[in-house]
């Protein structure tokens, strides 16, 4: 081999080398974003998408989502005041935090769960130091527990939302339990509203209104699984809907347990029947309007 080949092979070799360090060993990779908006994608994700009604009064305001003093990811608001957090959450609880030349404080506590959006407005006092979450709507994913797994979420002004696009809205088995108690309920667009088997356990409680409209059984209950659908212990003007197309508003099996206990109106539906129960099942709807 000649000189000048020596060194062709000698350069191409250098370089190489030094592209794979740079591919491979030579920058900092950085998982669940600190950008905006940032996070990783697919299952689990944890959206809150953000308004800061009197933005107009601050400079640029920094919002980041904190667990255990970690940053979860961070961003900037637009000239509106609006902002965009995505991450995931070991513990389910995580802060807010606010952060300009002229505010800076957490708004601690704030309940999240995994594949869920949380639409938030919020206004911020300077003098006292004050954070305000003056709406929270949630939009959750279908809900599917087992084992013995437990989700409670318990927020006064949570206006809570379920659309499932034909999906099964809520399924619990085993000895899971699933606990709402929020400002309001809405499941909707289900193949199955609630389906409760084995010895799982649902509470859903809301001050103002619960709606569950399915395709098929609104509420579905087997073996010595329990439902509770009703008011809050300060209920404002609770009222309950619970309607199925083409199957029964409530469907109870085993020895199950159906509890509905409303503020004031309550009506139950279905395509084949309000209220259908088998073997030794117990349904309490005697507060309810029933019909097909």
């Amino acid at each position: 081999m000649n000189l000048a080949n020596k060194k062709f092979l000698l350069r191409m070799a250098f370089s190489i080398f030094f592209i794979s360090f740079f591919i491979v060993g030579g920058c900092d990779v950085e998982f669940g974003g600190t950008g905006g908006g940032g996070g990783s994608g697919g299952s689990g994700d944890i959206i809150i998408e953000g308004i800061i009604l009197n933005a107009s009064e601050f400079d640029e305001i920094t919002v980041s989502a904190l667990q255990d003093n970690v940053r979860l990811d961070k961003t900037t608001t637009d000239t509106l005041g609006n902002f965009t957090l995505q991450f995931r959450s070991s513990s389910g609880i995580v802060s807010l935090k606010f952060e300009s030349d002229s505010f800076d404080a957490e708004r601690p506590n704030i309940r999240v769960v995994d594949d869920s959006t949380s639409i938030m407005d919020i206004t911020l006092q300077q003098s006292p130091v004050l954070i305000t979450i003056d709406r929270w709507q949630v939009f959750q994913d279908t809900l599917s527990l087992s084992g013995t797994t437990e989700l409670e979420f318990v927020e006064s002004i949570v206006e809570f939302n379920i659309e499932a696009n034909g999906g099964n809205c809520i399924f619990a088995t085993d000895s899971s339990i699933i606990t709402y108690r929020v400002k309001s309920i809405n499941i909707t667009d289900c193949r199955e509203g609630i389906r409760a088997q084995v010895s799982a356990s649902i509470t859903l409680e809301a001050d103002e209104s619960i709606v569950i409209s399915s395709d098929l059984d609104a509420i579905l209950t087997l073996d010595d699984s329990l439902v509770e659908v009703g008011q809050t212990s300060n209920p404002i003007n609770n009222t309950i809907i619970i309607e199925s197309a083409n199957q029964f508003g409530i469907n109870a099996a085993g020895n199950s347990i159906v509890n509905i206990d409303p503020e004031n109106e309550c009506s139950i539906s279905g395509g084949r029947g309000a209220v259908n129960i088998n073997t030794n099942a117990s349904v309490d709807t005697s507060n309810c309007t029933l019909s097909l």
